[in-house]
């Protein structure tokens, strides 16, 4: 019997031993260029960390062949890449997927969030953690399993004319894209939806006389040299790309590999944070700089524009169940918010 048992150890310790020689051969995309801060921590940070750590802790090799730029999905076609198989690893934008990721993009539900990237990450990764059915809804409805969130910029107001009081706002065209256009509902504005590659000729040629967009956003695009007044509104910092693997190559991964992916998600979320609130800071610096006049909206104001917004979150909350979808997501990121300690100009949770 001993001898047995012996032979079973030697055996599954030969095993153990093949398995640490493995090489497993992945892809990576995006949509946009590494020059996009969520392309460039997946290039610089998730990557080599999640091989490094691959390397050491199991002794398998990952090689990865990488895709940026849009060179096989576009921004919005990433989830059905990942989902197809197309590439194994992708960020796909919670707000180019408004249907499909409409429970993942709790964070656009609920405006003026928190400001600071940091704490918008680590909220974002929370809900995540409190409600699984979001994983569980990508693995089944998309065939992909979470890795991590990624976050922007707090949103602020560019326009080609100064403003002070809530109500000069009346009438004037406010771009936006995406699912960020409801948050002009109700307040008077004319909302126009449009894209940042075109926002520079717009803004020129009168198409519409302000852009919600975040810092980075501005510099990136050079909006500052058409449009030079910016106030910080603190619409918020946002969930826009999100980290996930095609559910095959999951699988075909061992327990521990799959565990570095995750705990290594984790640290991305952390430090995209960091980044993005260190680009935010100094492209406020740069477009000041720049001459753009940068100014901090007072509480009356957020208020005011709060106010006649209709109750979004209880909107999309009811519209996300309605979809087979976990509404609750939405409250669980104005809880973690609260909880962070950060105070909305309206209270929607008190209103649901």
């Amino acid at each position: 019997m001993r001898i047995r048992v012996a032979i079973g150890a030697a055996a599954l310790l030969a095993a153990a031993a093949g398995a640490a020689a493995d090489t497993f051969k992945l892809s990576i995309g995006s949509g946009y260029p590494v020059g996009a801060v969520w392309v460039g921590t997946m290039k610089d940070f998730y990557v080599p960390r999640v091989t490094d750590r691959v390397r050491k802790e199991t002794g398998h090799t990952l090689v990865w062949t990488e895709a940026w730029g849009g060179t096989v999905c576009k921004p919005n076609e990433c989830l059905e890449a990942v989902q197809s198989g197309l590439l194994d690893v992708a960020e796909s934008q919670t707000g180019q997927e408004p249907a499909k990721l409409m429970a993942n993009g709790f964070t656009f539900h609920v405006p003026f969030g928190s400001a600071d990237p940091r704490v918008v990450a680590k909220a974002a990764q929370e809900v995540y953690e409190k409600t699984p059915a979001l994983k569980t809804l990508l693995e089944a409805r998309y065939s992909q399993v979470f890795l991590g969130a990624g976050v922007a910029g707090n949103y602020g107001l560019l326009t080609t004319f100064k403003w002070k009081d809530f109500s000069e706002l009346k009438g004037h065209k406010i771009a936006a894209a995406g699912p960020n256009m409801a948050w002009m509902q109700g307040t008077g504005v004319t909302g126009v939806q449009s894209n940042l590659t075109e926002a520079y000729t717009s803004f020129q040629t009168g198409v519409y006389d302000g852009w919600v967009m975040f810092p980075d956003g501005i510099i990136s695009f050079k909006l500052g040299e058409v449009a030079k007044q910016f106030v910080e509104m603190d619409f918020g910092s946002v969930h826009i790309p999100m980290l996930t693997m095609n559910r095959n190559t999951w699988r075909s991964l061992p327990a521990n590999v799959q565990k570095i992916f995750l705990e290594v998600g984790r640290d991305w979320n952390e430090r995209i944070g960091v980044v993005v609130y260190e680009k935010q800071q100094a492209a406020l610096k740069q477009m000041r700089e720049q001459g753009v006049d940068v100014r901090q909206a007072d509480l009356a104001t957020k208020q005011a524009w709060a106010r006649r917004l209709p109750n979004l979150p209880k909107l999309r909350f009811d519209e996300i169940n309605k979809a087979g979808m976990p509404g609750e997501a939405v409250y669980t990121y104005i809880k973690a918010l609260k909880a962070a300690g950060h105070k909305f100009p309206r209270d929607w949770e008190a209103e649901r």
